[in-house]
C-alpha cells in the first residue's frame, strides 16, 4: 500500500533528482523508495554483523586446515 509523503528537500536536489529520475524513466519517488529500502538493508546487515562477530571459534584442526586459513585470510580483518 501506497502513502503520500512531504518532504522538505533542496530546490537543486529536487532538481537533479528529477532529471536522473527522468534519463531512467522511472519516477522520482521509487528512487526514494529504493534508497530507504536499501538503507534499512544495510543497518540491518550491520546489526547481524555486531551480533555474531568474534562468536565462532575453530578448532585446533580446523586451524591447521589450508581451506579455513584460506576463509580467515580472505574474511577476518
Amino acid at each position: 500500500m501506497k502513502t503520500k509523503l512531504t518532504l522538505y528537500v533542496d530546490k537543486a536536489a529536487v532538481k537533479q533528482g528529477k532529471i536522473w529520475a527522468r534519463r531512467r524513466k522511472i519516477p522520482l519517488s521509487r528512487v526514494v523508495e529504493e534508497h530507504l529500502n536499501r538503507l534499512v538493508a544495510a543497518d540491518a546487515g550491520e546489526r547481524f554483523l555486531a551480533k555474531w562477530q568474534g562468536k565462532f571459534t575453530l578448532s585446533a584442526d580446523a586451524a591447521k586446515d589450508p581451506r579455513a586459513a584460506a576463509i580467515m585470510a580472505k574474511h577476518i580483518r
